[in-house]
């Protein structure tokens, strides 16, 4: 009885060695990613990772094929160093597991670009009409603005003539100058 309270509380403290690891670690990719690395090699995760594998009885859970190689991969990071719960995993054959990072990172990158449009939007207004500007103005229209403020600048930058009666949905210049906007450029 005393030699498994001791087991739990080392245990304990290794697991509260990892979660603060990771917390120190936030923010710096570099180094979660090594303390990442570390982690998977540690007896936690291969602890953690057991009941996954047998819920998946040798199958990848999302397409169903047979797998001898499985990867358990992290849904999340919410509870990463040993507090996870078999929700935060999920057993994918390579191909899936590939798919799910690709996906993973289209959907970082698009947070990333609409991150900085709403920065650049928030500073061309704060700019114009004041820090509270989002008070006293309709976003909408400061957002219509905007787009055109940044067009301008385009047609400008490009030798094209400006039009400020054009259809945005049929005019190939803007809809070239929106989606350089929308994939984080001009």
């Amino acid at each position: 009885m005393v030699n498994d309270e001791l087991q739990e509380w080392k245990k304990k403290k290794i697991i509260q060695g990892w979660t603060s690891r990771f917390k120190q670690a936030a923010g710096n990719n570099k180094e979660w990613q090594k303390i990442f690395h570390e982690y998977l090699k540690s007896d936690i995760w291969k602890e953690k990772r057991k009941p996954v594998l047998i819920r998946a009885n040798g199958k990848c859970e999302k397409c169903g094929a047979i797998i001898f190689d499985p990867d358990v991969h992290h849904i999340n990071y919410d509870r990463v160093g040993g507090n996870e719960t078999m929700d935060d995993f999920i057993v994918l054959c390579f191909s899936c597991h590939r798919e799910t990072h690709k996906q993973r990172d289209i959907k970082t990158d698009e947070r990333r670009s609409d991150a900085y449009y709403q920065a650049r939007l928030s500073g061309f207004a704060t700019k114009k009409y004041g820090d509270i500007w989002w008070f006293e103005h309709d976003k909408q229209d400061v957002e219509i603005e905007f787009i055109i403020f940044l067009y301008r600048n385009y047609c400008q930058e490009y030798g094209i003539d400006f039009d400020p009666n054009l259809d945005p949905e049929s005019d190939f210049d803007f809809i070239e100058f929106w989606n350089q906007v929308l994939n984080g450029h001009n």
